[in-house]
């Protein structure tokens, strides 16, 4: 997952969670906070609660990609990213294209929310409406919001719940039953 500035949609932070699919266990984390060389505005100061001291004199995008691929070498980690929302600007793949460096991942990721609404969409007329993550994991799937790593619109926390998510959906579509409220 990433956090950017905005609105210049710099990458201010990326985290990842490199998990063992079949169980959901935790394999390892990955959190870096990206110094974007600008300002980060109030308005993201106030939701990611990352600020520019933090950021300030910190690693550049380019050296934040590269740490990424040797975390992801070093795992042997699947090469097909799991995100939450795959539209114009994939996380991996804006990681990447930003910092100018080739990407170790497929073209293929895997968009957790899209496979969320299309099973809601066919579930339940409720829930055929717009859906953060947050609400997606306390309102709807009534697994709530997991702080273990923070909260949300940290990377690190988002990139935890998304996987939490798609752990759900992955036991819903293997036992064949429908999502319910509650």
């Amino acid at each position: 997952d990433l956090e950017m500035n905005q609105p210049s949609r710099k990458i201010i932070q990326i985290g990842a969670v490199c998990f063992q699919p079949d169980n959901g266990k935790v394999v390892e984390t990955f959190n870096k906070y990206i110094d974007p060389k600008e300002v980060i505005t109030d308005e993201i100061v106030q939701l990611t609660g990352i600020t520019n001291e933090q950021v300030s004199g910190g690693i550049d995008i380019k050296a934040a990609a590269m740490d990424f691929t040797a975390w992801k070498w070093q795992l042997q980690a699947n090469p097909i990213g799991i995100v939450w929302g795959a539209g114009e600007s994939n996380d991996v793949r804006k990681i990447y294209e930003e910092s100018g460096t080739e990407s170790p991942f497929n073209v293929r990721i895997i968009d957790v929310k899209a496979t969320f609404q299309m099973l809601a969409n066919a579930s339940n007329a409720e829930m055929r409406q717009k859906c953060g993550l947050a609400r997606c994991c306390n309102d709807i799937l009534k697994i709530g919001w997991d702080n273990k790593y923070g909260n949300q619109h940290d990377a690190l926390a988002d990139a935890w719940n998304t996987m939490r998510v798609y752990m759900f959906l992955s036991k819903c579509l293997k036992g064949g039953f429908d999502i319910k409220m509650g």
